[in-house]
């Protein structure tokens, strides 16, 4: 498993509710393709300092496969903004 999609729970200024954002991450272990994209979250808004309605701040999706990874053009290592819908296409 070389690539992670993972979820990151923000809380931009002036939103009345947090926000996640979802990033497909090039790097073969879980947790630091967690805070790699923990890293890229937090420069876009302050990210939750805890769980928000039982959302974890910080959450791996799932695993992406190889193939997955070429046909979406990730490179390893990168680190992909998928935005704040369900990345379906990516799961």
């Amino acid at each position: 498993m070389p690539g992670w999609i993972i979820a990151v729970l923000t809380e931009p200024a002036g939103e009345p509710a947090p926000r996640r954002l979802f990033f497909a991450v090039g790097f073969p272990d879980q947790g630091q393709a967690e805070w790699k994209a923990l890293d890229a979250a937090a420069a876009e808004a302050p990210v939750a300092p805890g769980p928000r309605g039982g959302v974890e701040p910080v959450q791996a999706l799932a695993p992406l496969a190889d193939a997955a990874m070429r046909r979406r053009g990730l490179l390893a290592g990168e680190v992909r903004p998928l935005g704040e819908a369900w990345p379906r296409n990516w799961l």
